[in-house]
């Protein structure tokens, strides 16, 4: 009898000791719980400190959205994920990565973020860095037509960054639905005719 009960208590014990597992978000909920943190910092800002968390969430929204693209391996030709310099004279444009904020030569940006960014958010060291033209080829950066930000846009065009007070489609979400709904009523709505007196 006593060695059943002290058998008893080392499979307790064994028990109490197995940690359970752990649960790892995948990248689509991490995303969106991202979004999700993202907005309820700007619900909760004051009114000047709006214009600094709507950059923020634009930067972690571009970040994600370029690695997305980057684990499909698909290129970004017209730089949506990142931040595009300034066409000047005839050289190509740059292609910044989406943090940086601004792609130029300021003065900080080798250091965004705390860390080196020299050769992903500095314009003139982004397009020193073009591939083929004397940069190492493990450190060299692709066109945009074969990558994702930091690259060099495509030469002899002009590309330039989307008007923010654009009509797009998130802007006018619930009057589309609305339109669409009118729509759909009017369509499968049965219309009764009246009949038309005789006039003999």
């Amino acid at each position: 009898c006593a060695v059943r009960g002290h058998g008893s208590r080392h499979k307790l014990a064994k028990l109490s000791s197995t940690k359970p597992p752990t649960l790892r978000p995948t990248a689509g909920q991490m995303a969106r719980f991202l979004a999700a943190a993202a907005l309820a910092v700007l619900a909760m800002a004051p009114h000047g400190a709006s214009a600094v968390v709507v950059s923020r969430t634009e930067a972690v929204r571009k970040m994600v959205a370029a690695k997305h693209l980057a684990a499909a391996g698909l290129p970004d030709p017209t730089c949506a994920t990142g931040v595009i310099s300034v066409k000047d004279g005839d050289t190509p444009q740059a292609c910044c990565a989406g943090y940086c904020g601004e792609c130029s030569d300021y003065p900080t940006c080798a250091t965004v973020r705390g860390q080196n960014s020299t050769f992903a958010c500095c314009k003139s060291n982004v397009l020193a860095q073009e591939c083929g033209k004397g940069a190492p080829a493990n450190v060299c950066l692709k066109s945009c037509l074969e990558s994702v930000p930091p690259c060099v846009m495509e030469n002899g065009k002009i590309f330039t960054a989307p008007e923010p007070s654009a009509r797009t489609a998130g802007s006018d979400c619930n009057e589309a639905v609305a339109a669409w709904r009118a729509k759909a009523d009017a369509a499968t709505h049965t219309v009764h005719i009246m009949p038309v007196p005789n006039p003999n």
